[in-house]
């Protein structure tokens, strides 16, 4: 579904920028993955991981702008259940969340934990986003009668 072009450099600025944000520079991960984009503007994979990038750095509004795009480009290209999953996902992920000032101490977790916990149900929800999709194409794969390979 989602593509990756390697050539032209692209391939190359992607491992990058996820070398630098794995070492914690997500200014320049966000900037290499910016030229990804200017490089390559109709791949996926590179608007996905910029997304991404934007939000994991707290720039929401850029990161919700990048995913508006990217769910864009997922519905001119005919997918629109990945557009949907990937709206669905975009949606909880800007959502804004209540203050949990003292939740988490009465809960008897460390904010550390507290978010560890967060970090695991954005987790489900996504993979059950992707679960969705690929139940859903596996519907049309059934219904066509075509072999399974």
């Amino acid at each position: 579904m989602i593509e990756q072009r390697t050539g032209d450099g692209l391939g190359e600025l992607l491992r990058g920028a996820a070398v630098l944000s794995h070492a914690g520079n997500r200014t320049a991960a966000i900037a290499a993955l910016g030229s990804a984009v200017a490089l390559a503007p109709d791949d996926l994979t590179a608007h996905r991981r910029l997304a991404a990038a934007y939000a994991n750095a707290g720039d929401t509004e850029r990161a919700r702008a990048e995913y508006e795009r990217f769910i864009a480009q997922l519905e001119v290209r005919g997918c629109p259940d990945a557009a949907a999953a990937e709206h669905a996902y975009a949606a909880m992920l800007f959502t804004p969340r209540p203050a949990v000032s003292d939740a988490p101490a009465r809960r008897g977790l460390t904010k550390e934990q507290s978010v560890a916990l967060r970090r695991v149900g954005v987790a489900v929800v996504a993979i059950a986003a992707t679960m969705a999709v690929m139940i859903a194409a596996g519907a049309q794969i059934f219904a066509s009668g075509g072999p399974l390979l």
